[in-house]
């Protein structure tokens, strides 16, 4: 597919580390990083959805184990795989509270093989077959590549001859 004007050619993987380094960059533990940023490199439509899952506070869910799980105050990004595995180990009702579906919920439903519906305001889990996952080309809007490189960016360590003694950055062989 030709990028459209003011489009950015960008592979699968290079998708993937981006939004993986954005997560870290938010504090979101690797493995939860590492989901979103496959779910994402397979659905791209689900970034501006992504984008504004950073950008909220990090709140404390509410996890009710009583009648399956129930979840209140969800974070998406951190808590959806706790509803993805509890659906894929049989749990028979997972309610995540007050939200509503998007393309990311979308994107992490099809990446982690579950069904996702909405009732009365609360989202649904279910388990459902695991379709294959492609990886291909986009053409993303260069806003979001500046965006994702800007949450990006706090992992980076600062430039300092310290930080290098410390062990950042290359070392003289791998410049061979």
């Amino acid at each position: 597919m030709a990028p459209g004007i003011g489009m950015i050619d960008c592979s699968s993987n290079e998708l993937q580390m981006l939004v993986l380094k954005a997560c870290r960059g938010v504090d979101l533990p690797f493995a939860q990083a590492q989901e979103v940023a496959s779910a994402i490199s397979a659905s791209p439509r689900a970034i501006p959805d992504f984008l504004e899952y950073l950008r909220l506070t990090h709140q404390k869910a509410e996890f009710d184990f009583t009648n399956g799980l129930e979840i209140k105050n969800a974070n998406i990004l951190r808590d959806f795989s706790v509803c993805a595995d509890a659906a894929q180990q049989g749990v028979d009702e997972i309610v995540i509270r007050d939200v509503k579906v998007c393309p990311l919920i979308l994107a992490l439903a099809k990446y982690r093989g579950v069904n996702v519906e909405v009732r009365s305001n609360d989202l649904f889990i279910s388990k459902h077959i695991e379709s294959k996952k492609k990886l291909d080309r986009y053409n993303l809007d260069p806003r979001y590549l500046a965006m994702l490189n800007k949450y990006a960016a706090f992992t980076y360590v600062p430039e300092t001859d310290q930080s290098r003694l410390d062990g950042a950055g290359a070392g003289l062989n791998d410049n061979d």
